[in-house]
Formats: C-alpha cells, sequence, structure tokens
C-alpha cells in the first residue's frame, strides 16, 4: 500500500473541496407578516437563520433583501472581533460597596465584512447573534440599515436615505476632546505599518454601566452581543480605511443598578472612568479603553492621541442598543457606531474635520452647512439638517493620513501580534500536462509579528520527481517554479513541503499540492461562416436572466462580435432599448493550448458558457459591470454562449479574451465563427462531393416513416430533384 500516495490523494480530495467550493447561505429573508412599527416607517420585515453561517468564514450570502422587490448578493469575510483570550466580566457593588467581579464565558457574535456582489466600492457590515442582527449596505446613494429592536425582536432593513431627517427622531448629539497632556513618549516608529497590516489590532477594552444591560431587560447576554456588534462595526470601517482591526481584550456588564458610575455628563463621566480605570483595572491588557452608555451624557468625548498612554479613554453616551430606525417613540436616535468610531478616532490622533485641519474639510462644525451630505465619521455634518443622515461610514482622506501618521509613529507600544509564531498555509495549483509553473507560495501565509515572511527552505524533488527550484534567488519574494515529470503529474496529484520563518526566526511547514488539469476539447463544427448568431426575445420588466428555452426570439441575425458599449439607444439590431433579451451563440477559436479568462461586461445581466460550463456569471441589475472565469482550452474552435438582458437605461455587452499569448482584448470577429448548414452534404462532412452522390443513389425511392438524409427538398422521396439540388450545390 502506498501510503505517501494515498495522503497525497487524501490531501488533494480535501484542499480541492475547500478551494472548488464557495459557500453560500440565505441566512436573511423577506418575513411574511410586516410589524405595524415597520410599516410605518416603510422597512422590509426580515427573519433571520443564524445556523447558516455559524461555521462560515467566507461566503457568498444570496439573495439579500433591500426592499420588497430587490435583493442583492453579498460576498462576505469573517471579522475576528474578539482578541486572543479575550475576557467577559459580570459586575456588581455588594453591600459594603466593594466592586465583585465576575468571569463568564464569551458568547461570540457571527461578524461579517465585505461588499455588494457587482460593487466593489460598497462597504457591507453584518452581524448576527442569537438576538437578532444589525449592520449595513452602503452604496452610492444608498444606505441600507438592518436593526433588530433591542426589545421587541423583530428585524428589518430601510434606506436611511429615503428617511425624511424629521422622522429619525435624531439625538441632540455634541462630541468635545480633551487634549490633557500625556507624559512625554519617545516616538516609537513601526516600519512595517505601511505594509502587511492585516495582523495589526487595537486591542479595546469596554466599559458598561447598568443602563446599558437594561436596554436589553437585564439579558447579559443580549447585552455581551451588542458590543461585539459595535466594535465589529467599528473594526470593519478601521480595517478597509486604515488597514488595522479593532478587537475586544475585555468587557464588563453590570448586572444591578448599583454601579459606580455618576458622571452627570460626557466630560464628568470621562474623568471618573479614566480615574477609576487607573486605580482598579490595570490587570487589563489594552490600547483604549471605551465606556459605553444609553445615558443622556449629551454625546462623547474622548482624549486626543492617547492609544497606548494613561490618557487612552473615550466615553460614548446616549447609544440607542441597536442600530437606528425612524420610531415615533424613539427620541434621541444615534447612530451607534458612528459614535463609536468618532471617539475612537479621537484616541488614534485625529480632531474635527471643522478645526483640527488646515485648511477645514468641510465648515459643519462653523454653522456652514454648505454639501452636509458629504459628512464623514470626524464630522460634525450631524448638525446640519439632515443629522446623521448626512454621514457616510467613512474617515475622509485627510484624516486617514492622520491617523496612519499616529498610529505608524508616535505609539510607545506595538500594534502587532502577541509573540506566536508564523503559519504557512497549504496551496493548491493546477498545471497544463508538462507545463512548469510558478507558484507564490507566501502569498497566504501569515507572520504574527507584522514582518513579512521569508521562505526557509523546500524540498528541491517532488514525490513523483518533479523538480522545484527558487525563483530569482528571492526568497523574500518566495516563488517557485515546479516542473513536472515527464507525463505530467500522477492522477492523485504531485506533492512538495516547504517552510517559512518570521523576523524572530520562528519556523512554520505547509505543503503545495500540483494537480494536472485537463484543458478543454475543441468542438467540430461541420461548417462555420464568420460572426455570431444573435437571437432578441421580448420581456417584461425582467430582473434577471430568463430561462431562454422557453422563449420565442422576435429576430434572429448574425453579428461580427460582441462589441457593445452602454447605449440608451435601440441595442445592436434589436430595434429596442429595454426590456429584452439576448443570446449569442457561435465559436471562438483559440490560437494555443493555454489558460484563458473570459469577461462579459454588461448593463444590465449576462453569462457566458463554454459549451455547457458556465464560466462568467455577470448576472442581476447593475450598469456597466465586468465580470470573468478562467478556464485551460486547447487550440482550436470552442463553443461559446452569451446570454444578456436589459432592463431599463443603458444597455450594453462586451465580450473580451486574455491567453494564449494574447494581452486582454475584445474577442475579435476574426476569432468569431457560427455554424451553418450545406446544402446538399448529405453525409454532414461539411462538403458535397461523390460520397453524397453514392448516398442519394443508395438512398432512392420513397423515404422510410423516419424520414431520410437524402430527401433534400423533403418531399418523402429522393428523386431527381435532389439530385438536382445535390449537383448545384457541388
Amino acid at each position: 500500500m502506498n501510503t505517501s500516495r494515498n495522503i497525497v490523494a487524501g490531501l488533494a480530495l480535501a484542499i480541492s473541496s475547500l478551494a472548488c467550493a464557495f459557500p453560500t447561505s440565505t441566512p436573511l429573508s423577506i418575513r411574511s407578516a410586516t410589524p405595524e412599527q415597520i410599516a410605518k416607517f416603510g422597512g422590509t420585515p426580515l427573519q433571520i437563520d443564524r445556523q447558516q453561517v455559524r461555521v462560515q468564514d467566507d461566503l457568498i450570502m444570496k439573495d439579500v433583501p433591500l426592499d420588497a422587490l430587490r435583493k442583492v448578493d453579498l460576498v462576505l469575510e469573517r471579522i475576528d472581533v474578539l482578541a486572543p483570550g479575550a475576557i467577559t466580566q459580570v459586575a456588581f457593588v455588594d453591600d459594603e460597596g466593594r466592586t465583585r467581579n465576575t468571569t463568564v464565558p464569551t458568547l461570540r457574535v457571527d461578524c461579517f465584512q465585505g461588499y455588494v456582489d457587482g460593487d466593489p466600492d460598497s462597504h457591507v457590515f453584518l452581524a448576527i447573534g442569537d438576538h437578532g442582527a444589525n449592520g449595513w449596505i452602503e452604496r452610492t446613494g444608498e444606505q441600507h440599515v438592518i436593526t433588530t429592536h433591542p426589545t421587541e425582536q423583530w428585524t428589518a432593513i430601510y434606506d436611511l436615505k429615503t428617511i425624511d431627517p424629521g422622522d429619525m427622531h435624531w439625538a441632540d448629539f455634541s462630541c468635545s476632546t480633551k487634549a490633557t497632556p500625556a507624559p512625554h513618549v519617545e516616538p516609537k516608529t513601526n516600519s512595517s505599518f505601511r505594509g502587511d497590516l492585516s495582523c495589526l489590532s487595537l486591542l479595546m477594552a469596554v466599559e458598561t454601566d447598568a443602563e446599558f444591560t437594561s436596554m436589553y431587560g437585564g439579558n447579559l447576554d443580549a447585552a455581551q452581543e451588542y458590543i461585539q456588534t459595535l466594535v465589529g462595526a467599528v473594526s470593519s470601517i478601521y480595517d478597509r480605511d486604515i488597514g488595522i482591526k479593532v478587537t475586544i481584550s475585555y468587557s464588563r456588564l453590570w448586572s444591578d443598578a448599583n454601579d459606580p458610575w455618576t458622571g452627570s455628563d460626557s466630560g464628568a463621566q470621562l474623568y471618573q472612568f479614566q480615574s477609576y480605570w487607573q486605580s482598579n483595572m490595570d490587570f487589563v491588557n489594552r490600547h483604549v479603553a471605551h465606556f459605553l452608555s444609553p445615558r443622556n451624557l449629551g454625546g462623547g468625548v474622548a482624549f486626543l492621541s492617547g492609544v497606548c498612554t494613561s490618557n487612552g479613554y473615550a466615553v460614548s453616551g446616549n447609544l440607542n442598543g441597536s442600530f437606528p430606525t425612524p420610531l415615533e417613540d424613539n427620541n434621541g436616535a444615534n447612530w451607534d457606531p458612528m459614535v463609536v468610531a468618532h471617539e475612537t478616532g479621537h484616541n488614534c490622533g485625529s480632531g474635527h474635520t471643522h478645526d483640527s485641519y488646515n485648511p477645514a474639510i468641510d465648515g459643519c462644525g462653523n454653522n456652514d452647512c454648505t454639501d452636509a451630505n458629504l459628512g464623514t465619521i470626524m464630522s460634525y455634518c450631524h448638525l446640519c439638517s439632515g443629522g446623521l443622515s448626512n454621514m457616510a461610514m467613512q474617515f475622509h482622506p485627510r484624516v486617514k493620513e492622520v491617523i496612519i501618521d499616529f498610529l505608524a509613529t508616535d505609539l510607545s507600544c506595538t500594534l502587532a501580534g502577541d509573540g506566536s509564531g508564523p503559519l504557512a498555509s497549504s496551496d493548491i495549483v493546477e498545471t497544463l500536462g508538462d507545463d512548469p509553473v510558478e507558484i507564490a507560495v507566501l502569498q497566504n501565509d501569515y507572520t504574527n509579528d507584522c514582518s513579512a515572511p521569508i521562505l526557509n527552505s523546500w524540498d528541491e524533488t517532488s514525490l513523483d520527481g518533479g523538480q522545484v527550484e527558487l525563483v530569482d534567488g528571492d526568497t523574500a519574494q518566495g516563488i517557485l517554479r515546479y516542473t513536472p515529470p515527464v507525463g505530467g503529474p500522477t492522477a492523485g496529484g504531485d506533492f512538495f513541503n516547504y517552510e517559512i520563518r518570521d523576523s524572530s526566526g520562528q519556523l512554520s511547514s505547509s505543503a503545495v499540492l500540483i494537480l494536472s488539469v485537463p484543458s478543454r476539447v475543441p468542438d467540430s463544427p461541420v461548417a462555420t461562416e464568420p460572426g455570431s448568431t444573435v437571437a432578441y426575445y421580448q420581456l417584461q420588466n425582467p430582473q434577471s436572466l430568463p430561462d431562454f428555452s422557453q422563449l420565442e426570439p422576435y429576430l434572429v441575425e448574425i453579428v461580427g462580435n460582441i462589441d457593445f458599449p452602454s447605449t440608451n439607444g435601440n441595442f445592436a439590431g434589436s430595434g429596442l432599448s429595454d426590456d429584452f433579451g439576448v443570446v449569442f451563440d457561435g465559436f471562438i477559436e483559440v490560437p494555443e493550448d493555454d489558460w484563458y479568462t473570459l469577461h462579459t461586461n454588461s448593463d444590465d445581466g449576462s453569462t457566458l458558457y463554454v459549451g455547457d460550463e458556465l464560466v462568467v456569471s455577470n448576472d442581476g441589475l447593475h450598469g456597466m459591470q465586468e465580470r470573468s472565469g478562467t478556464l485551460a482550452l486547447q487550440a482550436g474552435r470552442h463553443a461559446i454562449r452569451v446570454e444578456f438582458f436589459e432592463r431599463g437605461g443603458g444597455a450594453g455587452c462586451i465580450v473580451s479574451i486574455e491567453g494564449g499569448g494574447l494581452a486582454k482584448q475584445v474577442v475579435s470577429s476574426s476569432m468569431w465563427s457560427h455554424e451553418i448548414e450545406v446544402a446538399g452534404d448529405v453525409n454532414d462532412d461539411g462538403e458535397v462531393n461523390i460520397l453524397d452522390l453514392l448516398r442519394i443513389i443508395g438512398d432512392w425511392g420513397p423515404c422510410s416513416p423516419l424520414g431520410c438524409p437524402s430527401d433534400l427538398n423533403d418531399d418523402q422521396r429522393v428523386d431527381v430533384e435532389d439530385l438536382l439540388l445535390l449537383l448545384a450545390a457541388w
């Protein structure tokens, strides 16, 4: 028994299963009944199935409703909100005035960040726990909020941009900064900060008051979930804009009303918070500490540039306990993650956009509400008409630079990892036959100290006898060239090991699996002519591609290629500008055996098939949007089918190719062809010759009930008329 080969085969199965199956789920769907409260503000009620996302790290969340008519797919990755070893405690003050802390199990909320499929400039945050879901889907001109009511437990989605600001009942929220001089520290430049930031983490300790727990009727689990939701939302913003994650190292909840917090406004509460924690909470590992409260403290406050100093404190007051909704009884509504992100921004070195930048980024805090709807996290544009609806969940570019510079140069601590070793991750690559392949093995490897991983060693000969060599002698680049053995890798795949190290010399090893992929055999059309056939279909208010096999085209023609930029006029030869579908059928001839990437760029949706295989999925309502897929093709002609539809507005569809020595380009007319019937070609070999004549003579006379190919004029007889048709086509 070949144990090594069985190990490789098992690894091939395991890795390929992970590589090929990008998980999908549909945990959010529309509820059949709409609660009256949701109906009043035009929201869409949602039903949550948390089980669908508990074990997924990266997934496509399908069919998330924006409203009763529109759905989108979300491309998401999991956010790890909890720092390693995170502690959760529940506290109360006993009869003798002493604080009693009890460590409790830390729950885990499923937090994700990402974007809308087809809209890479969008931003999505979603947190799903046992007590509801909160999040947002932010696109140009739209800000859909997902929120679960903290006590009534219904969940809804709505577009904040469409709600009358007066109906939001925004809190009269203000913010101030405290610039109390901190002890002098020598600047410490973290040169890796502008490199790979994925392992940098700002450790946040979270303090609350009894009122925070009371928002959830005393339910400590629900309160703990919302802490993770808030910090996860803040982390998704900081990760996208600054390149650093925010994680919870410690959080504390109060189980009864007898807590020590007595600050009457945010400033008083900040100083009390700072004093108490400096005296009692030095055991908590943290870079900053944040106080969360629903009390009417007048807003938030934070020490400026306080990370890793004795002034690393902030207070966020007037919290909702859920993401906002325009409810009549929701006076003092707040955009909780906006507030926490704002105050944390002060800790990270930024003041307000109206008074801390020269020239000012905006004038909202100076009673100049010009372009107030362009407010960002450190703005005061919530003071203008529109309130917090004016604010985008992002940092202004100049604010980003200030925060990045502060975190990179002005800290006395490191934001890198905990001293544990690197992690080398397995790679799976595909090769065509005997072709060598270059593998960037370090690309998915990780170091905990934020240094770049270095290739330390590798097998020079693979399990099957293939050769492995370092490209350009560069262990920092870490590209290995694998040359297969004669005949290519065996059916189970070939295999070799490699080892990496981090800046401290700690090591980790992993493996590379190489699979030989068969390339697609070309099609053999009998006879062709240049161009692609195109069939046009009338549709009624389409939202996605229909099943064209159930429809009849109203027009069929030939086009040279598929190169139709978006237009508001009639599309190609369709005679229509809206509500139509198109199917292109033909062959693309590729010059050599290779990997090819095919692209569709369309407005609205499109798909591209090679033979029966779906290669490009670009369906749905959207503007000109490009999607692609890659596959291995042998030289020759390959059957291509492109389906496309247009609902309204601009209409366009372009098909491009790259590979086989071709730079990315529109598939030219010279590469396109379509199959035709040849009159008189009785035996379907593409020619009319003596073989067809002999077949007609052999079939002479009446046709059988099953018909006969020699009956060229379809009169159920093979006779002189068919012979004349054949001779005419000779």
